[in-house]
């Protein structure tokens, strides 16, 4: 059994260690961005950079099946937080049910819902360093990652929470009174514990 100092003295040093990779990338880079999803706990890291730099911009991939309370979610931390938010949809897409795994079409719909809009984000930004919200527990491919990573050899990839654990996440978020998110409907992934495909090295090139 942990005590409750010990469980405080984890919490500091990840929040110590979470504020100074934020601050090391923020540092030494000249046009950094962030992501988010307005999902449960993503008002814990637009908070946390948004008190180092508040206009830091803030992509979101509205793959266009978000749910009414994620919109309303997204609207409010907006407000809440002034994000200097740029919301990036698919260009023509036709909302539909999305197709399952197992089918040939599932990967031209996740290029064309999320990994197309990430790239043009890319692109018109122009972002040499990109602050994630992901932690080490959401996936296999997570798992192996390090908080300091290279994306596709051409971007700094920071991912400040990677080890943080979810009683950390909620007691920062409680701490700062941060609203909690709705559970986010993701139309790529398709089962939980699955990459949508937006943190895997080959899609910038596709």
């Amino acid at each position: 059994m942990i005590s409750e100092s010990t469980k405080t003295l984890n919490y500091n040093y990840q929040l110590a260690s979470a504020k100074e990779a934020i601050r090391i990338t923020l540092s030494t880079s000249n046009s950094p961005v962030m992501t988010t999803k307005f999902t449960e706990d993503s008002s814990v890291l637009l908070h946390l950079v948004s008190q180092i730099q508040p206009n830091i911009p803030v992509i979101w991939i509205d793959t266009g099946y978000n749910t009414r309370a994620t919109l309303a979610f997204a609207k409010d931390v907006q407000t809440a937080l002034d994000l200097n938010l740029h919301t990036y949809q698919p260009i023509g897409h036709t909302i539909t049910m999305p197709p399952t795994l197992d089918s040939q079409e599932h990967s031209d719909f996740v290029n064309e819902v999320k990994i197309a809009p990430f790239n043009r984000a890319l692109s018109e930004l122009n972002p040499d360093a990109w602050l994630s919200s992901i932690r080490r527990h959401q996936s296999e491919h997570r798992s192996t990652l390090s908080v300091f990573d290279s994306f596709n050899e051409q971007l700094l990839k920071v991912s400040p929470l990677l080890d943080w654990s979810s009683e950390n996440v909620t007691r920062y978020r409680l701490d700062n009174d941060l609203p909690l998110g709705p559970a986010c409907f993701d139309p790529t992934k398709g089962e939980p514990l699955r990459e949508c495909g937006l943190h895997l090295d080959q899609a910038r090139a596709s």
